[in-house]
């Protein structure tokens, strides 16, 4: 596991003290149970923004991947006032994508199975760079963590390179790349757009990969961005 060391975490006027460990066996936080398949000869024939692209597989079938680990600025988010996007931002996520994934590129894709809204979470790999490491590490995205259902092992944070993009994130923001800049940085974290936009409120306790302690959803700014786990 993670961590089984307390947090405090304050529910309104009383204190519970909350491990990992009591928050997985609630419930309250979930890891990846698919283990990770490789996906060969995977050809790129849509770029939809930052981090999603439209593979064809072997068979000729379209495949949606979700890149995961990172999240990068809104694009096109559908809210009830029409589309919605983090400019300039999200043009420059899904340009810098499509200058790494030309239109053709046959690549690799490491798969951990599919979300909620069928979309293949994956890793792209293309002539042995990992693309979703390398827009984190140029400033396109953030990094993003989640781990869905299960238990969360130091495998499972092995597998989705969760220290490397932890540090390619904050390399990016020392070097104040892309979305840290400093003359133009980005307002707000995609989740945090979208959660405004949607009329949402943080829901998932945060682990700060730093002290291995969860914070409740509210709270989910004490822990640096670069540093934190879904």
């Amino acid at each position: 596991m993670i961590s089984t060391r307390p947090s405090r975490v304050s529910h309104g006027s009383r204190f519970v003290v909350l491990s990992i460990a009591a928050a997985l066996a609630v419930g309250l936080v979930s890891v990846a149970a698919n283990a990770a398949v490789t996906l060969q000869n995977m050809e790129i024939i849509k770029i939809v923004d930052g981090d999603t692209v439209h593979v064809l597989d072997q068979s000729g079938k379209k495949i949606k991947i979700r890149m995961v680990g990172m999240d990068t600025p809104e694009l096109h988010l559908a809210t009830e006032n029409g589309f919605q996007g983090q400019l300039p931002w999200g043009d420059d996520a899904a340009e810098y994508l499509a200058q790494l994934l030309p239109l053709g590129a046959k690549v690799e894709v490491i798969s951990f199975g599919q979300d909620k809204y069928g979309r293949t979470l994956g890793q792209v790999i293309y002539r042995g760079l990992n693309v979703n490491v390398e827009q984190v590490q140029q400033g396109h995205a953030v990094s993003y963590v989640i781990c869905n259902t299960g238990a969360c092992t130091k495998q499972d944070l092995e597998e989705q390179l969760t220290a490397t993009l932890q540090s390619a994130c904050n390399e990016a923001q020392k070097a104040r790349r892309g979305i840290f800049s400093a003359s133009n940085p980005l307002k707000e974290l995609p989740f945090e757009f979208r959660l405004r936009l949607q009329h949402r409120k943080p829901d998932k306790f945060v682990g700060d990969l730093r002290t291995q302690e969860y914070v409740t959803p509210e709270r989910y700014k004490e822990i640096p961005a670069c540093d934190r786990l879904f």
